[in-house]
């Protein structure tokens, strides 16, 4: 059941779905990555719009293991750039240009809904 809502999670990432991702995720869930920490479904949604607003972005997640009630995630995180940006984690990218991420992404799921996600670098 578990990898069942990671794949529908990353099939409505990738096809910028806000409205199926909210069904996803909980209300109070926390994200946590190199943007920082957001709480609450709004802040999560948020940084999801803003990041598709800069970027075409595509997360094919490569490996998904259970333990539990988490779910870690292998991803490559492609993101083309819409226009100009002028800085991105420290990098300017060109409109059209495309840096590729190898991201960890941790989830934890209750009760059907994605209540945490913490997304670094993979090691």
């Amino acid at each position: 059941m578990s990898e069942q809502i990671m794949r529908a999670y990353y099939a409505a990432y990738n096809a910028q779905d806000a409205e199926r991702i909210g069904a996803l995720i909980d209300d109070a869930v926390v994200l946590e990555s190199a943007m920082g920490t957001q709480e609450g479904k709004a802040a999560y949604l948020a940084t999801y719009r803003h990041m598709i607003g800069l970027f075409v972005d595509q997360m094919e997640p490569v490996e998904i293991a259970q333990d539990g009630d988490c779910m870690t995630v292998r991803i490559v995180d492609k993101l083309t750039a819409r226009d100009d940006v002028p800085d991105f984690m420290g990098q300017a990218l060109a409109k059209g240009e495309t840096i590729t991420l190898n991201l960890t992404g941790r989830y934890t799921i209750r009760d059907g809904r994605i209540v945490g996600i913490r997304i670094a670098p993979a090691p």
